[in-house]
């Protein structure tokens, strides 16, 4: 069986993307060190080593929900890929969309706007087509980009919660 186990983003400062999910989610720290990445993995293009700080948190379920933060502690990328400092307001092919489950939308979205996300689309209910065809699902969602402009879709089936 293959199992998508955990997703990590590389980012600026691990512990501080790990503050904004654990205020916002709840999420606790189910990894943090700092250890000695080998250049293969993931490929940086430096040819070399590198030192990194991985924080991995975990959410509800302990197989699937796990969500990484890898810093490089001298950074082997070019300063103009850097996210941070810079306010997202849309996403960029090849970039990955968290999508989190809550029963909780506008307190994730109250939570979110204190920890410094930037919202693109506050609270609001739709529908989108149901997998079979069927009737619609409805949603209640929050759109917004977390401090290191990372994508996230927040939503709560409200019918089914």
């Amino acid at each position: 069986m293959d199992l998508l186990k955990r997703t990590t983003f590389i980012v600026e400062n691990a512990d501080r993307a790990a503050r904004f999910y654990e205020s916002v989610f709840g999420w606790t720290r189910w990894y943090d060190r700092r250890l000695v990445a080998d250049r293969r993995f993931p490929p940086t293009g430096s040819g070399q080593d590198a030192e990194v700080h991985l924080v991995i948190l975990e959410t509800s379920d302990p197989v699937v929900g796990k969500l990484g933060f890898l810093q490089y502690i001298e950074s082997p990328f070019e300063p103009e890929t850097s996210r941070h400092g810079k306010v997202r307001s849309r996403v960029r092919p090849g970039e990955p969309i968290l999508v989190v489950a809550t029963k909780d939308v506008d307190g994730v979205h109250d939570r979110a706007v204190a920890a410094g996300a930037t919202v693109v689309t506050p609270p609001v209910d739709w529908t989108v087509p149901a997998p079979s065809g069927g009737q619609g699902i409805h949603l209640r969602s929050v759109s917004l980009f977390d401090p290191n402009g990372i994508y996230l879709e927040v939503s709560a089936h409200p019918d089914t919660d």
